[in-house]
């Protein structure tokens, strides 16, 4: 059953192609926070490993070269055909993939001794009954760990068009209240905190951090501003502009990342998100 069903038709969908087309290039992006992740959790070989939102399997397949078992799960069809492929090309036996949408679906029963995400529990209808969910397939003392976006003023990727399109028309809600859905529906950490032990696990800390990423993992100017206007956020936010307003916005944006570019390394971006963890 899919609760989340207008995630899984966007995921399934339009949200996925760019991600398809450009695996490597956001591994290589967010690479500062899957290194973040993995060192929080210190896995252990005898680790069977839920990846929850594992998109294109970055994450899994990272997760599979250090624990016994990673079971990879996505809402999204297209992302998990990438993820196989790229187990099966690295010869990576113990990860397996499954479409999933991590609300409601019936993971084993007490099977994991973590669960990890990266950036893929913002998006639930309901995420009290998600992480309750998540809870129930961990065997007892098992962890989650996962990361998650703070505000979009700590977020220059996203900031610095948010800007932009502000000068014309009013920015939406990127999602901003516990129990989302959104993408900074996790940003709080009190509300967070609160919903984790309302699914009944303890021992949780909540740590920002703020790396700089490579904008879509470098590249020329053109090639990284691309990469950004490609992005799914960013094509929302522009497509709420006027035509006339929206290649003012463009410029905006171009003209404000072309300062901070580096030759022959690429735009550098600065970010914000939570390290979140706890324990069954």
């Amino acid at each position: 059953m899919t609760a989340n069903r207008q995630q899984s038709e966007a995921w399934n969908g339009s949200e996925s192609v760019h991600y398809v087309d450009h695996a490597d290039r956001y591994d290589l992006q967010l690479a500062p926070f899957t290194d973040a992740l993995l060192g929080r959790v210190q896995l252990e070989q005898q680790d069977s490993v839920l990846d929850v939102g594992c998109g294109c399997g970055a994450t899994t397949i990272a997760a599979a070269r250090r624990a016994r078992t990673a079971l990879g799960a996505d809402i999204s069809a297209p992302l998990l055909e990438v993820a196989a492929g790229r187990a099966f090309s690295a010869s990576i036996h113990n990860a397996e993939f499954v479409v999933a949408d991590a609300q409601t679906h019936d993971f084993a029963h007490e099977a994991f001794d973590l669960v990890i995400s990266q950036f893929g529990l913002m998006f639930f209808d309901n995420a009290g009954t998600a992480f309750a969910n998540l809870r129930r397939a961990l065997t007892p003392g098992g962890r989650i760990a996962f990361v998650t976006w703070r505000g979009l003023e700590v977020n220059e990727w996203v900031s610095v068009v948010g800007r932009a399109v502000a000068q014309h028309v009013a920015l939406p809600d990127l999602g901003g209240q516990a129990g989302g859905p959104g993408m900074f529906a996790l940003k709080d950490p009190d509300e967070t905190t609160a919903l984790l032990d309302g699914a009944g696990l303890t021992q949780i800390e909540i740590e920002p951090i703020s790396p700089t990423i490579l904008l879509g993992g470098g590249g020329t100017l053109d090639e990284s501003v691309q990469f950004l206007l490609e992005m799914g956020i960013v094509r929302g936010l522009l497509g709420r502009l006027e035509p006339e307003a929206r290649a003012a916005a463009i410029e905006s944006v171009r003209g404000e990342l072309a300062q901070r570019y580096e030759s022959g390394v690429g735009i550098r971006l600065g970010t914000g998100a939570l390290l979140v963890s706890a324990r069954k």
